[in-house]
């Protein structure tokens, strides 16, 4: 937008203010170019697996293994390793394709991996 107001400037407005008024719009396209992108570059990703692997939500139907929990917003199909009720909160473990698998959030099971400290 600010490289069209520049290129108007240029052929409309007479000269020196013509050529004023382009440089100050490019350079004022500039910086908002260079805003935009340092703040996008700040911003966590929104979308995919990354940010599903952990997020929560609650069953939205029975999950006897398997049936459809909610998670951001979305309906998801997904496997529990737990019979889990509607409205249960559930927490994403992995993606397989299109399908999650979840555990109680509530209650994860245990890890003989892991100790207690």
């Amino acid at each position: 937008m600010a490289l069209l107001l520049a290129l108007l400037l240029l052929i409309f407005v007479p000269s020196p203010w013509n050529v004023i008024g382009a440089l100050v719009t490019g350079v004022v396209f500039v910086f908002e170019v260079v805003y935009w992108q340092r703040r996008m570059g700040r911003e966590k990703v929104q979308t995919g697996v990354e940010n599903l692997v952990g997020a929560t939500g609650e069953a939205a139907e029975r999950l006897a293994p398997s049936g459809h929990v909610r998670v951001l917003g979305e309906l998801w199909e997904a496997n529990s390793s737990s019979e889990l009720p509607r409205g249960a909160p559930v927490r994403v473990v992995a993606v397989n394709g299109l399908v999650l698998e979840v555990e109680n959030a509530e209650h994860p099971p245990n890890d003989p991996g892991v100790y207690p400290l």
